[in-house]
This record gives C-alpha cells, sequence and structure tokens, in this order.
C-alpha cells in the first residue's frame, strides 16, 4: 500500500474560477455605490458588454445578480435601470450586520475556543500587513475575511448564512473605506481592539464592541453615499 507524501496530503482544493457574470456585476455594483452611475440612470447592455469587452451574455446575468441585490430593476419593454443604495439602505444592512456580528462575537467569547481565537488573530495580522504594504485591495479582502470569520466560526450556521447573503454588497461599500477614513492605518487600529474583546472572554464586551463597530462604520459610509449628486 502507497503511504501518501506530506505534501500530497497538505494540498487544498482549488477554488473555482468567478465567473465572467460576477466579474461583471462586480464592476457595475463598484461603479453604482460610487456614484459612477446616476440614480435611475438607463444601463444599456452591449455598450457595458464593449466597455467590458465581454459578450452581452455575462453583462445580462450580471443584471439579474444586482436586481437580486436590489441595486438595479428592469423595466419592461424598457429595460434595466439604476436603483442604487440609498442612505437609510447603508444604514439598515449594516444595523443588520450589526446584530448578526454582535451574536457572533458573543458566542466566540463564551467558547473561547483555540482553534477560533488564533484564526481570528492570523486574519487581524493580515489585515496589518496588507495596511503596512499598502495594499488597498487585500485590506479589503483581509477585512471580508475577518467579518466572515467571525459568524462561520460562532458555531451558529443560521448568522454565516445571513451574512454570506450580503457579501457581495459588503465587499462593494468596504471598498468604500478609503474615502471615509483618514488612512489605512485607521482601518488596521479598529480591528485588534475588536479581537481584544473577543479574546477576553467578556461576551457583553464583545458583543458592544462589534455592533459599535459596524454602526460607526454604517454611519460613515451612509454619510459618503448621501453626499454624492444626484441622489
Amino acid at each position: 500500500m502507497e503511504s501518501t507524501s506530506t505534501t500530497e496530503a497538505g494540498l487544498e482544493p482549488i477554488e473555482a474560477p468567478r465567473s465572467l457574470a460576477e466579474d461583471a456585476a462586480e464592476r457595475i455594483r463598484e461603479r453604482i455605490l460610487a456614484g459612477g452611475y446616476r440614480q435611475g440612470e438607463h444601463l444599456v447592455e452591449s455598450k457595458i458588454a464593449q466597455q467590458l469587452k465581454i459578450s452581452r451574455g455575462p453583462v445580462r446575468e450580471a443584471f439579474k445578480l444586482l436586481r437580486a441585490e436590489g441595486l438595479v430593476e428592469e423595466e419592461p419593454r424598457r429595460g434595466t435601470f439604476v436603483v442604487r443604495l440609498e442612505s437609510s439602505d447603508v444604514l439598515e444592512v449594516y444595523q443588520l450586520r450589526a446584530a448578526i456580528e454582535g451574536r457572533a462575537a458573543r458566542l466566540l467569547a463564551a467558547s473561547r475556543d483555540p482553534e477560533a481565537l488564533a484564526e481570528l488573530r492570523m486574519l487581524v495580522d493580515r489585515i496589518d500587513e496588507a495596511v503596512r504594504a499598502g495594499d488597498s485591495a487585500e485590506v479589503t479582502r483581509a477585512d471580508l475575511a475577518f467579518h466572515e470569520a467571525l459568524c462561520r466560526l460562532s458555531g451558529n450556521s443560521r448568522l454565516l448564512e445571513v451574512f454570506t447573503r450580503y457579501i457581495a454588497v459588503l465587499r462593494a461599500l468596504l471598498r468604500l473605506d478609503e474615502r471615509v477614513y483618514s488612512s489605512a492605518d485607521e482601518i488596521a487600529l479598529q480591528h485588534r481592539p475588536l479581537l481584544e474583546a473577543i479574546e477576553s472572554g467578556d461576551a457583553d464586551r464583545a458583543a458592544a464592541e462589534l455592533e459599535e463597530h459596524c454602526i460607526q462604520a454604517g454611519d460613515l459610509i451612509a454619510a459618503y453615499i448621501g453626499s454624492l449628486p444626484d441622489r
């Protein structure tokens, strides 16, 4: 019987690449949230396909994804139009985050699972490293990974399910951080206290820290969204 080498045993499965439709949806989503499209603007499938240098099929599928998120709407015989999140929508998303991440932090602080805490420490270190490297895209990825891990490691699959439903919108909103925070260092400094609160084992403190973090971020981004023209 052949033995499995250490190298072979340590291989991780390859993640399936994202589809063109998902990539197109992300580009359009970011532009909507950054104010690049006016509220009510008609999105022309052929024009966007030409700009992205892809066929119209993936753009059509991207529109379906964005409709599910409430960022665009389709009007019969007229086409697809930008809805764009209002400040109130952003506040609601972040209030939901506060509720589910606060509960996740409470569960993690109560359990003090060593493996869960080690993963969270690694993710906070990853945020710090990305800030030091000046890699804003990686800061966003690491930030989202930290908050996703909170819900995943809490042991409550329903919390993760709700969080995952909003990942696409959250990813785009998190990319606005560089517009609402004075520096990337400020983003990094916010996460270490969150981790310390969870590591302390004080469930009330951990929940309060996460809730406050989400609410403050929501207030800043909602204010930015509200300041965009043609609201």
